[in-house]
Parts: C-alpha cells; sequence; structure tokens
C-alpha cells in the first residue's frame, strides 16, 4: 500500500528523508517502508544480462548433479501397465525406425508441420480466435513462408538419416507414469530457460540481433509457419536449447524424449501462430507463468518484453514481463514502447512506421 495518502504520519511532506527522497515517494512492501530509488534498483538489479549469465552459468554446473544420477547406466526398469501398451507398440510394429538416433527429429518435424497447417486453417477459416483480428495472413503469406521450410527440413532430416545410421538401444519396458512426468517436466523447465537466456542474448548484442535475430523478426505479424522462420544458425542454437539436457545430464526414456520434442514444438507453433487457443500454456499454467501464443505476440511489436517461451515465469523473475491487452499495432490508440537501453528501432525488427522516438527516449532515460 503506498504511503502517499498517509500524510499523518509525515505531516511535513517536503521534508526529505535519509535517503534523499520526500516520504510520499516511499511505499510500504511486507510492512517494511521502501524508497521507490531502492525498489527501481532492485528491478534493474533483476533485468540486468549479468544476473541471467551468472545463473545460467551455475544451473549448467549444477546440472549434472541435480539429473545426472536419475538415469544409471544399467538401469532395469519396472513394468508400468499403464504407458506398457504403448511401447509394445513401438517395439512391434517401428522398432527399426524408433532406433535410429533420428527419430526424435522426425517426431518433431511431423508435428511441425501438423500444427502449422492446424494454425493455417484457422486462419483461411477466420477463426474467432486470432489475436490481431485487424491482420490475417494469405494463402500466398502461408506458401512463401512454408514451402522453404518444409523443403529445408525434409532433406536435413532425410540426409543426416541416410549419412549417419547410428543407432540407440531401445528397452524392454515403458517408464512409469511417474518417470515420465518428471522426466519430460525437467527437460521443459530447463530448456525452456536455456531458450530464454538464449533470446535475449540475440536481443541484448547489436551483431546478432541485427544480422541473425532480424530474420526471425521480419515478420511483425505473427502466423504459424512464422515460428520456424529463422536464420540458419538460430535454428542450431534453439535445437541445441532443446536438446542439451535431455542427451548431456538426463539421458531419459526414448518415450519421455520423444513425447518432449514433439510437445515442445507443438508449443513453439502455438507461441507464433497469432490465435490465442484455449490449451496454450497462458491459460492453465497458474499464477499468470505460462507461455504461448498471446505472451509472446506482444514480443513481436515490443522487442524487449515477452521473451519467454514455454513459461513466462522467466519474464517475471527477469522483469522483462508485459502484460497480455489488446493493444497492439493497428490499433488507433497503440503506443509503441521499448524498454532497455542501447535499443532503437531496425528495418525489418521492430514496427517503424507510428515508432515514437520521444517515448524511445523516455524510456532510455527511465532505464
Amino acid at each position: 500500500r503506498s504511503l502517499m495518502s498517509s500524510e499523518s504520519a509525515y505531516p511535513e511532506t517536503d521534508k526529505k528523508s535519509g535517503c534523499g527522497h520526500v516520504p510520499k515517494k516511499h511505499s510500504l512492501f511486507m510492512g517494511v517502508v521502501v524508497c521507490s530509488k531502492t525498489i527501481q534498483s532492485v528491478r534493474r538489479f533483476r533485468r540486468s544480462y549479468e544476473l541471467q549469465v551468472v545463473l545460467f552459468v551455475l544451473l549448467t554446473a549444477a546440472l549434472p548433479n541435480l539429473v545426472g544420477h536419475l538415469h544409471s547406466k544399467g538401469e532395469t526398469r519396472n513394468k508400468d501397465n499403464f504407458l506398457q501398451p504403448v511401447w509394445e507398440l513401438v517395439l512391434t510394429y517401428i522398432p527399426s525406425m524408433a532406433s535410429h538416433f533420428m527419430f526424435g527429429s522426425v517426431c518433431a518435424m511431423t508435428t511441425f508441420f501438423v500444427s502449422c497447417l492446424y494454425f493455417s486453417y484457422k486462419d483461411l477459416m477466420r477463426h474467432d480466435t486470432k489475436i490481431q483480428k485487424d491482420w490475417w495472413p494469405t494463402l500466398h503469406d502461408m506458401i512463401v513462408a512454408a514451402v522453404p521450410q518444409m523443403l529445408s527440413y525434409s532433406a536435413a532430416n532425410y540426409f543426416t538419416w541416410i549419412l549417419m545410421d547410428i543407432r540407440v538401444d531401445l528397452p524392454k519396458n515403458a517408464p512409469s507414469i511417474w518417470e515420465f512426468m518428471r522426466d519430460v517436466g525437467i527437460m521443459f523447465i530447463v530448456g525452456d530457460f536455456y531458450i530464454y537466456y538464449m533470446h535475449r542474448t540475440m536481443h541484448k548484442f547489436v551483431f546478432l540481433r541485427d544480422n541473425i535475430h532480424c530474420v526471425h523478426h521480419s515478420y511483425r505479424k505473427v502466423f504459424s509457419w512464422a515460428g520456424g522462420w529463422v536464420h540458419p544458425l538460430e535454428d542450431l542454437t534453439a535445437v541445441l536449447t532443446q536438446v542439451a539436457c535431455p542427451i548431456w545430464f538426463l539421458k531419459p526414456h526414448p518415450f519421455c524424449f520423444w513425447m518432449f520434442v514433439s510437445l515442445w514444438t507443438l508449443l513453439m507453433v502455438d507461441e507464433h501462430s497469432g490465435h490465442d487457443v484455449w490449451w496454450s500454456p497462458y491459460k492453465w499454467v497458474p499464477f499468470g507463468a505460462g507461455g504461448g501464443g498471446a505472451p509472446h505476440d506482444i514480443h513481436h511489436y515490443k522487442p524487449n518484453t515477452n521473451f519467454g517461451f514455454v513459461f513466462n515465469v522467466w519474464d517475471i523473475l527477469f522483469c522483462t514481463m508485459e502484460e497480455v491487452s489488446d493493444w497492439y499495432p493497428g490499433k488507433t490508440d497503440f503506443e509503441p514502447w521499448v524498454g532497455g537501453k542501447k535499443f532503437a528501432p531496425v528495418n525489418g525488427f521492430v514496427p517503424i512506421e507510428g515508432w515514437n522516438e520521444e517515448k524511445l527516449a523516455e524510456m532510455q532515460k527511465i532505464d
């Protein structure tokens, strides 16, 4: 509760306190009187890129001890009646295909194509889940973005499959429900933090932002096929954030890994779909900690906010969260906003038209 109204406690409101601010500039936080300057300093610290670098290094160093012991090399699994029938189908009908180390990549690619087509259908049918209803991608927009990606991803998977015939051992038993939920949850949390860190890094450094990440931001109003429209180096980096934890640290059951990469890809498409669907994490993860299409749509016109992917918890923790609203470019009352220092409009990166230079200068002064 603000102390601005508590004039009886501070009758001389023009008298400065020990911090150099008048009492009305203070706030009451959990029973403690806090100076606004202190609050701003804490927020700057939480938003600092350096803090995130430290946490990234600490997490990566700790992961072998945190999750490395969960699956021993000679591990034997007890049969779980719930998932075992599904696993038996894999072992019976597609053992050769499933044992290839690229099978997870094929699962992800298939999920990408199917989910993009699903959202393309919603765009063509003008479904009311669309976030920015004043703009719809045309069939031409979809074809231009879809064909290069379908050809490149299919070719990459095909030639890697043929040239690198590496096999993995498929265990006889399926993972238990507990193991499945635990391992998929760990992969999502770690992978999501890694991709948040990678995303902020792309925005932090001018060279990366203007030469690599700008390819992805060439779409100011996103749709499903725009999610995969990235520079090849960024695409490779994103894949590494996805598979770093399971391959190098956790080493989960193959079924857990396949389901993870499939769900991860589905949510990646949802994030860039331009639709606010009922199953998006933003709708069901408690405390506003879920990401998805609605929060990430904001990032493409307020590019120093909402870096998160599956979860918004990192944006909340590092003070980069912008709450979902119905303001967007195209609205007559919209005023573009960008936080952070040394960030300026770049052609093809943020909406130049309607850019408010005074607002940008004002925000840079505040930061």
